[in-house]
């Protein structure tokens, strides 16, 4: 039995040879989590078998993910956590969710503009992992999770109503863990610039392999 202190032995990447996926592996700030790369067009999909955390980086070519679509649904009924980085198409294949594109707001904190995303859930456990820098920097698309997921960050209109979310962890659907985001922290971290990306991989990943249990 894993030790619920110590980092998942066996965390599995999912990239595609992209100079941010292969930067982002070559971080040295993530060597203790062990972490055992998959290539998303030579891999097996057996290679997730056993995985106690899957991530899947950001912008994964379309027609190569396809082929693990299946397994890592699959991966999450036998309980493992899954981490979906944004542009990944997931209205198309994960159970339950609708996606929408959005433009982006890059510059915001240039501008002084709103970027009109709101965090939500004040109350739940995964905002110990999560400091609010790692989870508004932009985003690219709004997503509506199934019943019983929580949304931690939303996305709101010009007109101030709810768009949808752009951050959501499903601890309901399934027999493991599932965090969804349409941001994309891997490319940003790997070409080196977007801070609050590389909050987010680093707390997505210790989140992922530090709080084991679900919370509700």
């Amino acid at each position: 039995m894993t030790d619920p202190g110590r980092p998942a032995s066996a965390v599995v990447f999912l990239h595609g040879g992209s100079h941010a996926q292969l930067a982002t592996l070559a971080d040295p700030a993530l060597a203790p989590y062990r972490i055992r790369p998959v290539h998303v067009r030579t891999g097996a999909l057996d290679d997730l078998a056993g995985a106690e955390v899957i991530v899947v980086a950001d912008r994964l070519r379309p027609d190569l993910l396809r082929r693990w679509t299946g397994a890592i649904p699959a991966a999450l009924d036998h309980g493992a956590t899954v981490l979906v980085f944004g542009e990944n198409s997931v209205g198309q294949w994960l159970p339950g969710v609708r996606e929408e594109s959005r433009p982006t707001v890059f510059w915001w904190w240039r501008t002084g503009a709103d970027h009109r995303l709101r965090t939500r859930a004040p109350g739940h456990p995964a905002w110990e992992f999560f400091a609010e820098r790692a989870v508004i920097w932009h985003y690219h698309g709004v997503l509506d999770p199934p019943d019983g997921a929580v949304s931690l960050v939303d996305l709101h209109t010009e007109d101030g109503a709810r768009d949808g979310s752009i951050l959501y962890i499903d601890e309901t659907s399934t027999a493991g863990r599932l965090l969804v985001t349409t941001m994309d922290p891997v490319y940003h971290h790997g070409s080196g610039f977007m801070p609050g990306a590389t909050q987010l991989l680093y707390s997505a990943l210790y989140w992922a392999t530090r709080n084991k249990g679900k919370t509700c």
